[in-house]
């Protein structure tokens, strides 16, 4: 989500850990931006996708600014959070997956 306009706009994004680089595209020789995950909190609510109304997001949160990111699908996010922290991915996995399994139980 762009900041300023509050929109949404597609970016192609590398993870190369401990770094996250941000492109308008995949032709784009230029970093648009740069996080440090080793510095960033990469923050996950299903709250948060519920007040916004907008399915598979998720935020990392470094010192300097925030980002808002959103991806296509569930599988999609739950890969794109393993890339940035495969602890809370992990985490996340194991909570819905419990959740999944007493629905089913009932």
């Amino acid at each position: 989500m762009e900041p300023r306009s509050n929109s949404w706009v597609k970016h192609f994004v590398v993870v190369r850990r401990p770094y996250v680089f941000i492109y308008n595209n995949d032709k784009d020789p230029v970093e648009r931006g740069v996080l440090n995950l080793s510095t960033a909190q990469v923050e996950y609510s299903e709250d948060q996708q519920a007040m916004l109304k907008t399915p598979n997001t998720f935020a990392v949160c470094t010192k300097h600014r925030g980002i808002l990111l959103q991806a296509n699908n569930d599988k999609d996010m739950n890969d794109w959070l393993y890339a940035f922290n495969p602890l809370l991915a992990g985490t996340i996995r194991s909570k819905l997956a419990r959740r999944r399994s007493g629905l089913l139980k009932n």
